[in-house]
């Protein structure tokens, strides 16, 4: 009689723990740790005491409301994101680290910031309230607004975080505090066409398409009084080949992003023409000396070492290469989110337009544009680097 064969053992159970670990550390990406640790109990078990989780780079949320996904810069995978259906049709209109986004659950309207990896939800307000020229609020005049991109100073769920919106509405700029469940503050100074806000050094700066800079910063930051922003303006001086946009060839465009950079804030732009090669030059704002701290001017640099950038209205990022094993120095990847206008969105049925993202290196001479991963169009709104 025949001896009955004992079952096999799965491959997965025979790895020995040093090897698992040594995988683990190639794993830089969060949702691939994710994986690993759902292979088997021996996986998990490695997954949960090892030590030293990298750091990690955002990922680019492709939103949609069928199926969402995200993709990996570490990896390249892109991955499956799994969410409500009120989250999945939601516009997304910023991020912050730690897994959070604001987005509009309605398109035009029910702003909340969504952390997706915990699922703690704050709301925030629809209505803005402009105040008078002598800093009183009136509370009986409330403005409908359009929330174009939020910037936050931290996490949104905590006591005394700050974000500021560029809006469409009786102002183009507007600000809410923790608490404040009902209306968003605006300044009564604006800007005239905001191309992109950052936080940095306790302010938001805001930029022109005149290259100009201007910081809100607020007069009260705890307590239970109203909030109120003070701004001032940095005396910039204007680059040698500055052109104002109304003067740039027929066909070009440009567009400005601010980012941080050891320490320093940086000014990113970027030439485009349809069908041809794309451009971009970085400068640094440099403070006058014995200016009052309210001169600058931007100066070019004509390299990055040791960073990578990631380019989005609100969202930009620098990351030093150092941390990862898989990104090149010197990488500029963004969106192309000149071509998401929500006024179009508005009058198409929330419909945004075919678009690429891309990936340029900062440091060839001739660099071709590469696109990733895939042309991508949604119903729902622009994609965004999400920040685990």
């Amino acid at each position: 009689m025949r001896r009955a064969r004992e079952p096999c053992r799965p491959w997965s159970d025979g790895l020995p723990p040093e090897l698992l670990d040594i995988i683990l550390r190639y794993l830089t990406c969060l949702a691939d740790r994710v994986y690993f640790a759902a292979v088997c109990r021996a996986w998990r078990s490695v997954a949960q005491f090892h030590k030293g989780t990298p750091c990690q780079v955002p990922c680019l949320l492709l939103p949609s409301p069928v199926a969402p996904s995200f993709l990996s810069l570490q990896s390249g995978a892109t991955r499956r994101l799994y969410l409500s259906e009120s989250v999945r049709a939601a516009r997304l209109c910023g991020s912050h680290e730690g897994g959070w986004v604001a987005l509009a659950l309605d398109q035009w309207r029910g702003y909340s910031a969504l952390n997706l990896r915990s699922g703690a939800m704050v709301p925030l307000p629809d209505r803005l309230r402009i105040p008078s020229e002598h800093g009183w609020i009136d509370t009986t005049c409330e403005h409908h607004m359009v929330i174009r991109t939020v910037t936050f100073s931290g996490t949104p769920s905590t006591d005394g975080c700050l974000a500021a919106a560029h809006v469409s509405s009786a102002s183009n700029i507007a600000f809410w505090r923790t608490g404040m469940d009902r209306y968003w503050i605006a300044c009564r100074r604006n800007v005239d066409v905001i191309e992109d806000i950052i936080y940095y050094k306790e302010g938001f700066y805001v930029l022109s398409n005149t290259e100009d800079v201007v910081v809100y910063t607020p007069n009260i930051v705890d307590g239970d009084d109203p909030l109120v922003m003070s701004s001032t303006s940095y005396l910039v001086q204007k680059r040698a080949d500055y052109k104002p946009d109304s003067r740039l060839p027929k066909g070009v465009s440009m567009s400005r992003y601010l980012v941080e950079s050891r320490g320093k804030l940086l000014m990113i732009l970027r030439h485009f023409k349809h069908k041809q090669r794309r451009e971009f030059r970085i400068f640094e704002m440099n403070l006058a000396v014995g200016g009052g701290g309210s001169e600058a001017s931007w100066v070019e640099l004509h390299a990055l070492p040791g960073r990578m950038l990631l380019l989005g209205r609100g969202c930009s990022r620098a990351f030093e290469v150092s941390q990862f094993d898989t990104l090149p120095v010197g990488n500029i990847y963004y969106l192309n989110d000149t071509s998401f206008n929500l006024s179009l969105a508005s009058s198409n049925g929330s419909c945004y337009p075919r678009t690429n993202m891309s990936v340029y290196n900062f440091h060839k001479t001739r660099n071709k544009t590469r696109r990733y991963p895939r042309k991508f169009t949604s119903e729902s709104s622009v994609p965004i680097w999400f920040i685990p």
